[in-house]
């Protein structure tokens, strides 16, 4: 005999594996950035943690835009000041690790002129990317209301 469950009780349920799932992510991230920055250990030493947690990564993107949650749930100006905002950040933050640990002479323009191009192709790919799988994530929740 199969038990039925409250839904109120499986609610709970999947947001406490939720959290815990975040939790885990999080962490994994912090666990790199200090075995990265403190520690100052080769990536061979903590590939297997990075592609783990970039596999998690990975999956949940993919299976977010394929079941058109991917920022379905913004309003059209909000989805295009996240994407610019996240564009920027995220190139700035690029940009700021690529000039400091790449091994450019700062103190040379051309150096400097190259770390500026490398961010700008960046936040191209970054909103180009972002783009794509915003429109993928529409077009699957638009199939699903109409299903």
């Amino acid at each position: 005999m199969k038990r039925i469950e409250d839904e109120r009780i499986l609610i709970e349920k999947r947001k406490i594996n939720s959290r815990a799932f975040s939790y885990s992510y999080i962490g994994l991230w912090i666990l790199l950035v200090y075995r990265q920055f403190v520690l100052n250990q080769e990536p061979s030493q903590y590939w297997d943690i990075l592609v783990l947690t970039l596999g998690i990564s990975f999956y949940v993107l993919i299976r977010n835009v394929f079941k058109g949650l991917y920022q379905t749930y913004r309003k059209k100006d909000s989805k295009k000041k996240n994407l610019l905002i996240g564009g920027i950040v995220g190139s700035i933050i690029f940009t700021l690790i690529h000039g400091i640990f790449s091994d450019y002479d700062l103190s040379n323009t051309r150096d400097l002129i190259s770390i500026l191009i490398a961010g700008i192709i960046f936040f191209i790919t970054w909103i180009g990317a972002q783009y794509f799988l915003i429109r993928k994530s529409e077009k699957k929740s638009e199939e699903e209301i109409k299903e």
